[in-house]
């Protein structure tokens, strides 16, 4: 009976979890991004920006930001404003706290999360204008946020046909993703130029069991750089997309 334990632990799959990082990040103190909002892959409606900014606690933490804005109708949005701000350790770019703010139409919500101390538990303060509320959800992952993800795979070890799984917070939700690395690299054009780009393909699933599951593609330039070249999703609208126009 042991040995037969035993075989099958032994003979069980690696559990799935983030990469591994490949070494220093591949960014700096001072980038900005700028990628452009498009809906059902032409119609343009805003853009998000992404800044790395000045580390603080004596070079300890590093302030990640994101902003985006819509600049044509969204659905039925007039006017959408959006400020994502994460915190992650400068040593092991895991998110320490994360912040989401935005103004749909004069509608004002925020979700603010710390994932430090770790626990069993992820809990998210929410607030929806004057209503306020928490949600925790089971950490089953590893957890980060939308945009300590983006960072966190930048410097990632990307090996064709990995599998990585890890907890995500975005939008007000808390998400489960599970994806892999597809093989090889392949050429890839954006506004900003044409790069040799890796892949990602995963599935983003609540956590609350709510919605349907949410298909997610990501380009990485396959340089030095290792820029984020273009995310494309689903949301309620239909596929949304945003993609590298301008980087410096």
């Amino acid at each position: 009976m042991l040995a037969t334990v035993l075989a099958l632990l032994i003979a069980a799959p690696p559990a799935c979890s983030p990469p591994p990082l490949s070494g220093p990040p591949p960014w700096r103190v001072g980038e900005r991004l700028r990628m452009d909002l498009a809906l059902l892959g032409a119609v343009k409606v805003g853009e998000v920006q992404f800044s790395v900014e000045r580390p603080i606690s004596d070079g300890a933490i590093i302030p990640l930001v994101s902003k985006a804005r819509n600049t044509a109708r969204f659905g039925p949005l007039q006017k959408l404003v959006a400020v994502a701000l994460s915190w992650v350790d400068a040593r092991t770019l895991r998110p320490e706290r994360y912040r989401e703010e935005s103004d749909e139409d004069g509608r004002r919500r925020s979700t603010d999360v710390r994932f430090v101390p770790p626990g069993p538990t992820v809990t998210l303060e929410m607030r929806d204008g004057a209503a306020q509320g928490t949600a925790a959800f089971e950490r089953r992952g590893e957890p980060f946020d939308a945009v300590s993800a983006i960072y966190y795979l930048r410097a990632a070890k990307l090996a064709a046909g990995d599998r990585l799984c890890f907890d995500m917070v975005a939008n007000g939700k808390y998400w489960r993703f599970d994806g892999a690395v597809a093989a090889g690299t392949e050429r890839f054009e954006v506004p900003a130029g044409r790069f040799e780009a890796l892949r990602l393909e995963g599935t983003a699933r609540r956590a609350d069991g709510a919605g349907k599951p949410r298909s997610v593609w990501l380009w990485f330039s396959a340089d030095a750089r290792r820029l984020p070249l273009a995310v494309v999703t689903e949301v309620d609208l239909g596929m949304v997309s945003a993609k590298l126009e301008e980087a410096r």
